[in-house]
């Protein structure tokens, strides 16, 4: 008696779903009209654009705002946020009210440019539950020269970590206050993925929609698992940076080019559907002597990745 055959069992590749790609125009050494041109002929989606430096949040008139964004869509593309960089810390104390003036008009500003998301530079989380360390007491030239005299109280050394967390968290529903009433989202860009600060900064933030800006190669220089953490903190993230780096055995690390460095693009990618994350992946490099060329080629490397929808 013969044994019925087995059927076939097709084996198949895990499927990458179909992503926003983006680039940011101040990668690409050119004027902002040569960089959109380059970006299309990329064959990207969305193009990121600088408040600062590109299209100015507190000068841009609507007249140059409507040919910077007719000029985008003629290109088959949108905008895919806006960047406000600054110096400080969201919270530093120094020019605050300057800072978070322009945060509030590049907010507005992106949608004017029919954009919802806005990327600010966060900082450290302060750590609320942190126990500050004690100031040193200064002596004084009295106390020098008498080695039985008191020492004097030392002075403050600045606010807290928990005034700190405190003031960050008015600032944030502040400004997402705000980004509620515009239409914008306020995504940060931190320093590190301490996953329980951020939890519990969400926690305190509700007046407007807030994200965290999730960078790749931020989770390699910091020592943290790009799958693991994205996983863990993607309920937060509002728009993610592909960037590669690598790390070395101090606990440092450098940016690279797309491919140099240890991001397993084929096992983050897939995380993303995992996830259902349908916003921006912007393409991006932060250094290096070919830094246009550099971007063409991670683009093209994600591209590789993901499947053609008519296959």
């Amino acid at each position: 008696m013969i044994a019925a055959a087995k059927p076939l069992v097709r084996i198949q590749k895990p499927q990458i779903m179909s992503l926003r790609l983006a680039v940011a125009t101040e990668d690409l050494n050119a004027s902002l009209k040569k960089a959109i041109s380059l970006a299309a002929a990329s064959e990207v989606q969305g193009v990121r654009l600088n408040s600062r430096s590109e299209v100015s949040a507190a000068e841009a008139t609507e007249s140059s705002i409507r040919q910077i964004l007719l000029y985008v869509k003629e290109r088959q593309m949108n905008v895919a946020g806006l960047m406000c960089p600054t110096r400080h810390s969201l919270y530093d104390p120094e020019y605050l009210e300057p800072r978070l003036d322009i945060i509030r008009k590049s907010m507005t500003l992106a949608r004017k440019l029919e954009t919802a998301d806005l990327l600010v530079r966060c900082g450290r989380i302060p750590d609320p539950t942190a126990t500050p360390a004690p100031a040193e007491a200064a002596p004084s030239i009295d106390d020098q020269a008498n080695p039985f005299a008191f020492a004097t109280a030392p002075e403050s050394s600045g606010p807290t970590p928990a005034t700190q967390f405190t003031q960050l968290c008015e600032i944030l529903n502040d400004l997402t206050r705000h980004g509620n009433h515009v239409g914008c989202t306020l995504n940060l860009q931190l320093s590190s993925y301490n996953q329980p600060l951020i939890k519990r900064l969400f926690a305190e933030v509700k007046a407007g929609p807030l994200g965290i800006v999730f960078d790749t190669a931020t989770a390699v220089m910091t020592g943290a698992p790009v799958v693991g953490t994205f996983r863990d903190l993607y309920q937060h993230v509002g728009y993610i940076r592909a960037r590669d780096a690598l790390s070395d055995v101090d606990g440092a690390g450098v940016e690279v080019a797309h491919g140099d460095g240890v991001v397993d693009w084929i096992q983050f990618l897939p995380t993303l559907e995992e996830a259902d994350y349908t916003n921006w992946v912007c393409v991006e490099r932060g250094g290096g002597d070919q830094r246009a060329e550099d971007v063409r080629h991670g683009v093209s490397e994600l591209k590789a990745l993901i499947p053609d929808p008519g296959n």
